[in-house]
């Protein structure tokens, strides 16, 4: 009978040991933090080694200048973590690199693209899910640590502005072009993120990266599309896997990880380009659904994105 008992708890004790019995996500709320006011950072576990987990961090970014105009909450990177019950310690291990992991657009002879990372973007709405209950005013008066759940969300609905226009210094009226919708989802290994973009104005778009991830260079050496070719990674600023498709695998051999990236659209599927951004601060995931020249939006126009991003590590 104490040989049983004995056993029993060994047995608990080492599937605490590997994550056996951690929770799938936890949630870290600091309502003001030394980047600006309300961060988050939602720990997902690993799918394959529970005892790791990527720790996403969603910001409120807020620059008032000209030049930026930002107002928006946004996925700012992921860093990989060992959890042991009670602290998750940095690997150092870059899952997400600093960039925009969502979506932009560049309209026509406009100096910088539109949206997230590059600014002209001003909050309207935000609302935050845990589980999918909405966090109330009193939820988020004080900060909180790693509170357990199985999903983190965010939905955010924002005005994207007009910006400078080449030659054009009198022009940034920072008229509205379009409203973004943006759900944010984080489980499973990863994240979720779908865009919509309303176009309010008649403009001529040059680029429109509806699915973006600065998947980190800790996450690849090598690269693959379901079309079967493999591409090593050298940081030589050239696009590999540039081609017509939605999906593709990273992995690094030397760190055991992995990145795959998955999108859709409800426009010019079938036709956007996809690739890889292969520099020497990430290995940047795009796809542009303007495929090939200048396309020309209208008021009431609509831009669907779906977004689906899987880490792992070993």
């Amino acid at each position: 009978m104490i040989k049983i008992v004995f056993s029993i708890l060994l047995l608990s004790a080492t599937l605490s040991l590997l994550g056996g019995d951690f929770e799938k996500c936890y949630v870290t709320y600091e309502n003001q933090s030394t980047e600006g006011p309300m961060k988050f950072i939602v720990y997902v576990q690993n799918s394959i080694n529970p005892i790791y987990y990527f720790g996403f961090e969603i910001l409120h970014e807020i620059d008032t200048s000209e030049q930026v105009y930002s107002n928006q909450f946004r996925l700012q990177r992921a860093f990989i973590y060992e959890f042991d019950g009670m602290k998750m310690q940095s690997t150092g291990l870059v899952a997400l690199a600093p960039g925009e992991s969502e979506c932009v657009y560049k309209a026509l002879n406009a100096v910088d693209f539109t949206g997230g990372f590059h600014g002209d973007e001003q909050l309207v709405d935000i609302s935050f899910y845990i589980d999918g209950i909405r966090l109330s005013q009193m939820d988020l008066a004080d900060s909180f640590h790693l509170k357990p759940c199985t999903e983190f969300s965010y939905i955010q609905k924002s005005s994207m502005h007009k910006t400078f226009r080449k030659n054009k210094s009198q022009d940034h009226d920072h008229r509205v072009e379009s409203i973004h919708f943006k759900n944010s989802i984080f489980r499973d290994s990863g994240y979720e993120t779908y865009n919509r973009i309303e176009w309010c104005d008649s403009v001529s778009i040059e680029i429109g990266y509806m699915s973006l991830s600065a998947i980190g260079i800790d996450m690849g050496e090598f690269c693959q599309s379901d079309k079967y070719q493999i591409c090593q990674f050298n940081r030589s600023s050239d696009h590999k896997l540039k081609e017509t498709n939605n999906n593709v695998h990273i992995w690094n051999e030397t760190n055991g990880t992995y990145a795959k990236v998955k999108s859709e659209f409800n426009v010019s599927d079938d036709s956007a380009i996809q690739f890889i951004w292969d520099v020497t601060n990430y290995n940047k995931y795009y796809r542009n659904i303007v495929p090939n020249d200048p396309v020309n939006v209208n008021k009431g126009d609509v831009w669907d994105s779906s977004t689906f991003v899987e880490f792992g590590i070993k």
